[in-house]
C-alpha cells in the first residue's frame, strides 16, 4: 500500500499514516525500513504493509518513496534566455 505520514507524534516514537485509499493506521518507529524516525515529516510518501497488531491494525515495512519531482519552467538550471543585440 501506499500513502503518507499525516502525523508524527515523536515523544511516543510512533505516528500515523493515511492511506490513498482514505484509510489512517498507525505505525510504530520500529517499523520503518530504511529512514531514520528523526528524519520523518508529515506529508512524506510511504510504501508499507498491514499487519493485525495487538491493538488493532497497524502499519509495518513502512519504506520512504521517492519524492515525485514536478518540472517547473525555469528550473532546468540554464536560467532565462537573454537575446543580446549591438554588442
Amino acid at each position: 500500500m501506499k500513502g503518507v505520514i499525516w502525523h508524527v507524534y515523536r515523544n511516543q516514537e510512533k505516528g500515523m499514516i493515511r492511506g490513498d485509499d482514505g484509510a489512517q493506521v498507525p505505525f510504530r518507529k520500529s517499523a520503518l525500513s530504511g529512514i531514520e524516525f528523526c528524519a520523518l515529516s508529515s506529508g512524506q510518501r510511504v510504501r508499507y504493509q498491514i499487519q493485525d497488531g495487538w491493538l488493532g491494525k497497524e502499519a509495518v515495512e513502512v519504506c520512504p518513496l521517492p519524492m515525485d519531482r514536478i518540472a517547473e519552467p525555469g528550473c532546468e538550471g540554464d536560467g532565462p534566455k537573454v537575446e543580446r543585440s549591438g554588442i
